[in-house]
């Protein structure tokens, strides 16, 4: 299976992040945050020095993930706050970012936009979210096949599309050919949600997957917290069978989030889940 990485998984120096990615034999990279910032709700110089890194070490983007439908940083750090009770945040995503998250796409040589499904409350039920969800998902699919790009919806907890059912009524909702899933099972698990995401929820959504985000997760005392891969609740052997034998041909996306656990010996602890990794699709 092809292997790729989201490169501020260990720096936020897209240079560093590919002179020691490449190292590792990873020649494919998912693009979310540079010094800081989610690319490209930045600075214009962030946007430039990680087009300039991509073009250095001649590496391949798959994906961008600039958090279309999630809340934006400003300067000082804060967040512009979205729902589906802030309807000008929500057209100011629609119709003045995503059309310059396809510029930065473009740059990089890929038509792969990540998206998410807006913050959704703790007290509503994912799987009937209100109009607009899924509006603003069809709206943005049909931007993305005017223009010739493909959308990918990932899911994750405290969105609505938080569990496989969730994110699989979304997208038959919507029933565009322009949006398609960023598979993460290990967001099920961390965000302590009623499914098993291999057994339960994987069966529900495959024909969707396009991506899968590769980390293992597992609850204490009831919390999310992230493991090294085969550390965790998520069963990897399975849903990497699973998917051969639905002959899945894209790629598995690196994202181990240990550096949300422990920064020390980060980049020894990213070899390690590599190792794991090729370990297990060997």
């Amino acid at each position: 299976m092809n292997l790729s990485m989201i490169a501020d998984e260990y720096t936020h120096d897209p240079f560093t992040a590919f002179e020691l990615g490449t190292k590792w034999g990873i020649r494919h990279y998912e693009i979310r945050y540079a010094y800081r910032w989610r690319v490209p709700n930045a600075p214009g110089w962030v946007a430039e020095r990680v087009a300039a890194a991509v073009k250095a070490y001649g590496v391949s983007v798959t994906a961008v993930s600039p958090g279309l439908f999630k809340p934006v940083m400003k300067t000082d750090g804060s967040k512009i706050p979205i729902s589906v009770n802030t309807p000008d945040e929500i057209r100011r995503h629609i119709d003045q970012l995503l059309p310059g998250y396809f510029e930065f796409a473009e740059q990089l040589n890929t038509k792969t936009v990540i998206v998410f499904a807006l913050p959704k409350p703790n007290d509503s039920a994912a799987d009937k979210p209100p109009p607009i969800v899924i509006d603003t998902l069809a709206e943005s699919a049909d931007k993305a096949a005017r223009a010739g790009f493909q959308l990918l919806l990932e899911n994750g907890p405290g969105s609505w599309a938080d569990t496989a059912r969730a994110t699989k009524a979304l997208l038959d909702a919507v029933g565009a050919d322009a949006l398609q899933l960023t598979w993460d099972p290990a967001n099920v698990v961390y965000g302590n949600l009623p499914e098993d995401p291999v057994a339960e929820g994987y069966p529900l959504i495959k024909s969707y997957v396009r991506n899968v985000h590769v980390k293992d997760a597992a609850l204490v005392d009831g919390k999310g917290v992230w493991r090294m891969l085969g550390d965790g609740a998520v069963d990897w052997p399975s849903q990497i069978d699973r998917l051969r034998q639905d002959d899945y041909a894209g790629f598995l996306t690196l994202e181990p989030h240990l550096q949300y656990e422990s920064q020390v010996n980060l980049v020894e602890k990213i070899e390690s889940f590599l190792s794991r990794v090729r370990e297990l699709i060997s």
